[in-house]
């Protein structure tokens, strides 16, 4: 009996010795921890002074713009207005794109009004047939094809107007109303050359910075050659974008 209570004593004597050797190991860990997190926090502030002080740390300098000035060739694209005016305005354009129509609808009324009516502005009509846009190709290579037929701007206006109509059967079948001789235009829309220069149409476009339609490149005109420098104007502007660029241009001796 008193052995098994001299071993029950030494067991407790044991545990307590125990517990309390774990206990400060906690408080060790602890208080390491609490050290760690220190220099942690420390390290953390001093990375990140480090990479303030860094040159190419530094908030990057603002990304220079594109030059405005672009020289663009008008091509052998319809023209509206008088091929001497002073001022020209290059669109590129896609029929099936709604930004197209509403400059059709809202500011070209306005353009030719009080500039292309008076002798001040040409706008030349550049195809840029966006490929998801699939009645856009159609739709260019028919109003090329009714250009043949000296009737290009009434076909141009009649697909911004007719957005339901922009695939080949149902141009074809509003020939009569566009007094167009259908066999002829017919031949044409089967042919590859008019798909041939739209295509080139799409290609300078690119090469001029396009990348969405419409947008329009407006200068001085250069009767000398078959190009136009000017400033790059992207989307579906107010007329007061281009009433002011005009003017502009129009002051200038």
């Amino acid at each position: 009996m008193k052995i098994f209570l001299g071993l029950i004593t030494v067991g407790v004597l044991i545990s307590i010795a125990l517990s309390a050797w774990i206990l400060l190991e906690l408080e060790s860990v602890k208080s390491d921890i609490s050290v760690r997190n220190q220099e942690i926090s420390s390290a953390m502030e001093d990375l990140k002074k480090l990479a303030a002080s860094r040159p190419d740390a530094r908030p990057a300098s603002p990304t220079p713009a594109r030059p405005q000035n672009v020289t663009v060739s008008i091509d052998d694209d319809p023209v509206k207005g008088d091929p001497k005016a002073p001022v020209t305005v290059i669109e590129f354009s896609d029929y099936q794109c709604p930004f197209c129509k509403r400059f059709y609808d809202q500011v070209l009324p306005s353009l030719e009004n009080e500039y292309i009516s008076k002798g001040k502005v040409r706008l030349v009509f550049r195809d840029y047939p966006l490929d998801f846009h699939k009645n856009a190709l159609p739709a260019a290579i028919a109003a090329n094809c009714a250009g043949e037929q000296g009737k290009y701007w009434e076909v141009h206006n009649f697909l911004f107007e007719n957005p339901n109509k922009l695939d080949t059967a149902s141009i074809l079948s509003s020939t009569e109303e566009l007094n167009l001789n259908r066999e002829t235009l017919e031949k044409c829309v089967n042919d590859k050359t008019k798909e041939a220069e739209i295509n080139k149409d799409f290609q300078e476009g690119q090469l001029y910075g396009v990348r969405g339609t419409p947008s329009f490149f407006v200068g001085k005109t250069d009767d000398n050659k078959n190009e136009m420098t000017g400033v790059y104007i992207r989307g579906a502007q107010p007329f007061q974008v281009f009433k002011a660029e005009i003017d502009k241009l129009l002051a200038e001796k």
